[in-house]
This record gives C-alpha cells, sequence and structure tokens, in this order.
C-alpha cells in the first residue's frame, strides 16, 4: 500500500493540461508583438517591444506609457483508454477564457540612457477538467501563475549599438489537485479504475513564492535598414517552503484511516527556465518591414518536481518526486509589418513552437505536442495614442499517450486542442 500511495503522489505532481505555448511558456507579451514578435525583438517601435528585447525602447521618445490585455480561449480532449473494461473515453477541459494582462512605461533620461519598466508574465498555465473524468488520479485541476515586475536601464552606446540590463522580481503562484483512488489502494476494487468510486480522497497543494532573475538585451544596426536583436533572460528559482496541503476524505475513509492524508504543509523548489531571444528585421521598402527570430527555451533544468511535506502524508511517507526529463526547445518566428499611412500599419506572422516533452515520461502536463500559430493584426495612430489589436490562432499537434501503470496516465491521445486569442495595447505618449 505504501508503495501505491508513494506512486500516486508522484503521479500528481503534475501540471495543468491546458496551456498557451509549448511546455508552459506565454508569449503575450503586447498585442503589437504578438502580431510580429520577430520585429518587436530586433526593430521596436512600442513599450511592449521590452517583453522580447529592452534594448529596442531607445527608438521611443520622451516617456511612454502601454497597457494591455491578452484574452485565450484555449480547447483541448484527451482520450482515455480503460485498462480493465478496455472502453475508450473522451473528455473536453472545461472552456474558459483567461486573461494575460501587460503594462509598460519607459522614460528617455538623456540622448545616451533610457529607463523601462514593464510587468507581464513569461509563463503560466490554466486548466479544469470534470473532477469524475478518467484521468482524476493524475490531475483534475492545474493552476500557474507567474507574473513578472522587471525595472530596465538600456544604453544608447551609439547610432548603431544599444544595451540594456534589467532585474526580474517574478510572483509565483501554484496549484494542483487531483483524486486519490481510496478503494483501489486497499483493494476493494481495480486499482485506480476509471470508474465511479465513492471512496475518492480529493487533493489539493496550493504554494507562492517570489523569486528574483535577470534580463540582458542587445540592440545594433549595422546599416539604416536593418536591425539586430538579442536578449536573454535568467531562470528563477524559486525554495517554497509554506505551501499548503490539503485533503478532504469521505466519512468512511476518515473512520477506517484517520491517519491518513491530514492537511500540512508543502516544501518544494521549482525553476522557470532561462529564454535567449535572436531576431533580425530588415526594411526592405519605405513601408515594408520583414523580419525572423528564434527563442530557444533551456526546459532541461525541468528534470524533475519534488515535493516534501512538514507530517507524513500516510504513515512513513513525507516526500514524493515526479520525473519530467524534458529537453530544450526552439520557437521560430516569421513576420512583416506593411504601413498603409503613416497613422495605419498592417501586420502578420507564422511562429512554429517545438514542444520540450519527453515521451518516456509523458502526462496530463499539456494537451499536445508542436504548435503551429498564425497571427495578424494593426496599429493605429490618434495623435499622442496608439491603439494595437491582433488576433492568433495556435494549433496543436495531437500525441499519443503510453499509460504508466499506478500513475492515473493511461494510453490514449492528446486531439483537438487549438486556442484563440485576441489582444489590445493602448499607448500614451508624453
Amino acid at each position: 500500500m505504501k508503495k501505491r500511495i508513494i506512486t500516486l503522489a508522484a503521479a500528481s505532481l503534475v501540471l495543468p493540461a491546458v496551456s498557451f505555448g509549448a511546455g508552459y511558456a506565454l508569449f503575450q507579451g503586447s498585442a503589437a508583438g504578438i502580431a510580429n514578435a520577430a520585429g518587436s525583438a530586433s526593430k521596436g517601435g512600442e513599450p511592449g517591444s521590452m517583453y522580447y528585447n529592452p534594448a529596442t525602447v531607445v527608438e521611443l521618445p520622451g516617456t511612454q506609457v502601454q497597457i494591455g490585455i491578452a484574452e485565450v480561449l484555449p480547447a483541448a480532449s484527451v482520450r482515455t483508454v480503460n485498462p480493465y473494461s478496455g472502453a475508450v473515453i473522451k473528455s473536453n477541459a472545461d472552456s474558459r477564457l483567461w486573461s494575460i494582462p501587460s503594462a509598460f512605461v519607459t522614460h528617455q533620461i538623456n540622448d545616451s540612457f533610457w529607463f523601462a519598466m514593464g510587468m507581464y508574465s513569461r509563463f503560466g498555465l490554466g486548466a479544469e477538467l470534470p473532477q469524475d473524468w478518467p484521468g482524476r488520479y493524475a490531475n483534475y485541476k492545474s493552476m500557474i501563475t507567474a507574473l513578472d515586475f522587471a525595472p530596465n536601464l538600456v544604453w544608447k552606446v551609439n547610432d548603431n549599438l544599444s544595451l540594456s540590463a534589467g532585474i526580474a522580481f517574478r510572483y509565483f503562484d501554484i496549484e494542483l489537485a487531483q483524486k486519490i483512488d481510496a478503494a483501489g489502494m486497499v483493494g476493494l476494487r481495480n486499482y485506480q479504475d476509471p470508474s465511479y468510486s465513492p471512496y475518492d480522497v480529493d487533493q489539493n497543494l496550493q504554494a507562492c513564492e517570489w523569486g528574483l532573475g535577470f534580463d540582458l538585451g542587445l540592440r545594433y544596426k549595422p546599416c539604416d535598414s536593418v536591425y539586430l536583436g538579442l536578449a536573454y533572460h535568467s531562470r528563477v528559482k524559486f525554495d517554497i517552503d509554506d505551501g499548503d496541503a490539503k485533503w478532504t476524505k469521505p466519512a468512511a475513509v476518515q473512520a477506517i484511516a484517520p491517519t491518513f492524508f491530514n492537511s500540512t504543509g508543502v516544501n518544494c523548489a521549482n525553476r522557470n527556465p532561462d529564454e535567449v531571444v535572436f531576431s533580425a528585421s530588415w526594411d526592405a521598402t519605405d513601408r515594408l518591414t520583414v523580419g525572423a527570430g528564434v527563442i530557444y527555451t533551456h526546459w532541461a533544468i525541468f528534470d524533475s518536481f519534488d515535493l516534501s511535506f512538514d507530517s507524513d502524508m500516510v504513515p512513513g511517507v513525507s516526500e514524493v518526486s515526479s520525473k519530467k526529463d524534458w529537453h530544450d526547445a526552439w520557437r521560430f518566428m516569421l513576420g512583416a509589418e506593411y504601413k498603409l499611412s503613416e497613422t495605419l500599419r498592417i501586420r502578420g506572422s507564422y511562429t512554429y513552437d517545438g514542444s520540450p516533452l519527453n515521451s518516456t515520461t509523458l502526462d496530463y502536463l499539456v494537451p499536445g505536442d508542436n504548435r503551429h500559430i498564425f497571427a495578424v493584426g494593426f496599429g493605429r495612430d490618434f495623435g499622442a495614442w496608439t491603439i494595437d489589436m491582433s488576433y492568433f490562432y495556435e494549433l496543436v499537434c495531437d500525441m499519443d499517450v503510453n499509460g504508466m501503470a499506478g500513475t492515473g496516465v493511461f494510453d490514449g491521445e492528446f486531439l483537438d486542442a487549438d486556442a484563440h486569442c485576441l489582444a489590445v495595447s493602448v499607448t500614451r505618449r508624453f
């Protein structure tokens, strides 16, 4: 029984089933950046470009303030095969609109220095599946929120080169919930049978912490029409020592096993990966700018996820570990911007987002494999004001899932996963 409990607890350490980028990365920094991230990371042109590369804000005179929001509507399904009956069941993640806000301030101190401040999210996930879905013994609810507060100092070395450096204060919040098959653990039924059981124990883990990272940026113009951008966003480690682990037990389970699954504190460590951004843009004509870029994310640091409880979750069990062994991932971007007039610009892009998942440790972490993202948008000036809007459609490739005995993960498939996003940003120049 103790072995089953350890295996079950480790399997529960998965994150949400719906995400907006491969792994649990986000790229919704601003409306203009969503429509043309390659141009934003190299040429810049708006306060939100600091999301990819703060060194680009040297294109912004005076003081500028931008606020924005991206509304994302994801969808995903999981097809599972009951290991005991062979029945095939298709489950859909609950439909929900997710909001990703952002805010930026840039200020030109003098001809050589700028100050830039951003509030945004680089990582996040969210999903809530029915509590009786077949994979409930792995997870049914998972939420991650990561919010950065990032001040940067930018130095315009000369007309061709600019450099930036800054600090990222990141708030990280995580909630994981799943069921525990108490009846199956004591042999009253098939272990982790997806069918209904009145003896399921509900487990909820919650934790939050602050972490510290840094950002570095470079923007270089080898000639008047070419822009090169390079940025590094460091990994951020969180040592969480005051989380909460709560279990809700049916009366029968409480009567038989009063010393099992009693609420306690939980400790864990988590590291958000570092990212390298490289981009190039070219003013092909006075009106047309084209660009390409790549983002490398060091997901290999996500090798496992470990928990330590302040008191035993069951007698003799106070630590659990879940192996992940993700690999590094690449995001490739192509984009263009065209000036219809001095006050109106249109944008479009295609992005291929590679998955970091390891097929040998695959769970219900994300609902699919690699992603294809198609985006369009526009920007319109109204005197000292600018409004940017964009839309993207994200298509997630289907992916087979190989079941792992004792983990609540069954043979099946991630399928029908996609996402729609509508974003708007408003900028005021002073």
